[in-house]
């Protein structure tokens, strides 16, 4: 009877066991689950565009219509949701703390339909991999917004959905598909002048003798880089930062400050919130109006 017994306390502890062992391995998986579907979509697609990959289209049309099509809508949403935390943070009303998530959930699936509706880019592999990418941190940012429960105090509520897997995941796939998207109007550069690199290159330590020898397209795309690594995601463009960048060094604030190289300064410029949207504008003509470049709206407007 004692034997019976113990074996069936046995079994039971088993089963247990492995029921935590399950749900354990489904939490560290979960952040995954959106993003995998997205990217199943398009899997037989994504075996064509490697083959590809050396001999990818990126026309000015390309990047002007992916612009349109992809990359505003991402854009729109990436000020909306910075803006829209930033306002849950002071909030001290659960209703409308609940509200403000469910509206970022239901705005990332909004542009997330935008962003589907058109062909991805496969003639043009960055291009495909940055609409990829776009589609997955709006995956996850519509789960990670679902997924955490609104209180009083909006404070907490906007830690927690900054501190959330998905959240983290979405941040990190948005920057990618941003770099992409620059990486590709730096080869669509090259191609139509050869003191245009196609790549970035080294960017350990870039000087600022390097960085004034680097055309606008190579700084933007160096920048582009730079956020990833740093998870910067902020609502200016990659051209905000470059530009501010830009003013500091000529104006000479860089030196007065005895900083020595761009990271330092991109690091000092984004922990004092000192840039802003449409920087770029700003400095534009004074600094950039011999710089080739394509006719991307975000650079004119």
């Amino acid at each position: 009877m004692n034997s019976r017994t113990s074996r069936t306390q046995m079994l039971y502890t088993l089963g247990f066991l492995f029921f935590l062992i399950s749900a354990f391995a489904a939490f560290f998986t979960g952040v995954k689950v959106g993003a995998d579907k997205t990217e199943a979509k398009y899997e037989q697609l994504n075996n064509t565009t490697k083959t590809a990959e050396f001999s990818g289209s990126y026309q000015q049309q390309d990047l002007v219509t992916f612009y349109h099509n992809v990359f505003l809508p991402y854009r729109e949403f990436k000020r909306n949701w910075n803006s829209e935390v930033d306002k849950l943070t002071r909030s001290t009303d659960a209703r409308e703390n609940e509200a403000t998530l469910k509206n970022l959930s239901i705005l990332a699936d909004k542009q997330y339909k935008k962003v589907n509706q058109n062909s991805l880019f496969t003639n043009s592999p960055l291009l495909y991999q940055s609409q990829l990418n776009i589609l997955k941190s709006l995956t996850l940012f519509s789960q990670a917004s679902s997924k955490i429960t609104a209180g009083a105090a909006g404070a907490e509520t906007a830690k927690a959905l900054n501190k959330d897997s998905f959240t983290a995941s979405a941040v990190q796939f948005g920057l990618l598909a941003q770099t992409n998207y620059y990486d590709s109007m730096l080869k669509w550069g090259s191609k139509n002048n050869n003191k245009i690199p196609a790549e970035v290159g080294s960017l350990q330590t870039l000087s600022f003798i390097k960085w004034k020898k680097m055309p606008l397209l190579q700084k933007n795309a160096a920048v582009s880089d730079m956020m990833l690594n740093h998870k910067f995601f902020a609502s200016y463009d990659p051209q905000d930062l470059t530009a501010k960048v830009d003013d500091m060094i000529y104006s000479g604030v860089a030196n007065s400050l005895k900083l020595t190289d761009i990271q330092s300064s991109v690091s000092l410029l984004v922990s004092t919130g000192a840039v802003q949207e449409q920087d770029f504008i700003k400095w534009r003509e004074q600094y950039y109006s011999k710089e080739i470049l394509p006719q991307v709206p975000f650079f004119y407007e």
